[in-house]
């Protein structure tokens, strides 16, 4: 006996083919079926474990945390450690991380910069908050959170002190990642993107 795929079936056939990858793709995304690739690149180095940052007398746009509680907790971080004095390749480097955060789009909301800094000489310090209004300017007097940067600084690949580098706090204000001074910018913004995508972190807080 011959099969033949009448009219009927052929257009079920298409309608499957068509309606079945958008209904794999919506699950995805929606969170019920839990994908995770197989094995991502980073372009950041991973810190191993992650660091938990101690907020206590540390001070976010002239204001002490309240408590020791993290003042940036349910948003990701990305936490820039100013060099002093701030030359030419020190505000081209704040200059990028304006780009990376404006390259974010809709996402913008989920991340909070901050640029951790001793300079002493305001005008300075003003100068990196007209480069981008969006920037938080953090002080560390204790120097605790500078010298818990300089750690996890040696896992990026040309340690030298943290001076310089840029660190992603997830949004329950653990050091997660760094990104070693003069890294290309498009790497943390691929990186963020990423996890911005797959992460519900900052959607529970």
């Amino acid at each position: 006996m011959n099969w033949k795929m009448t009219p009927r079936m052929a257009l079920m056939l298409i309608a499957a083919l068509f309606v079945l990858p958008l209904a794999v793709a919506w699950m995805m995304y929606s969170g019920t079926i839990d994908y995770r690739p197989g094995s991502t690149r980073n372009f950041g180095e991973l810190v191993e474990p992650p660091q938990p940052i101690t907020w206590s007398g540390i001070t976010v746009d002239g204001a002490t945390a309240n408590g020791g509680e993290n003042p940036f907790s349910g948003r990701w971080l990305v936490l820039h450690a100013v060099p002093n004095p701030c030359l030419e390749d020190c505000l081209e480097a704040v200059t990028e991380l304006r780009q990376v955060h404006r390259a974010a789009g809709r996402d913008r909301p989920r991340i909070q910069l901050a640029l951790l800094h001793d300079l002493r000489d305001y005008v300075a310090a003003d100068r990196l908050r007209e480069i981008y209004p969006a920037f938080h300017l953090m002080e560390d007097p204790d120097r605790g959170l500078w010298r818990a940067l300089d750690g996890v600084a040696e896992q990026a690949p040309a340690p030298d002190s943290s001076r310089g580098d840029s660190f992603l706090v997830d949004p329950l204000g653990n050091i997660m990642m760094v990104y070693g001074a003069g890294s290309d910018p498009n790497g943390l913004k691929k990186d963020l993107k990423r996890l911005l995508t797959w992460s519900k972190l900052d959607e529970n807080q």
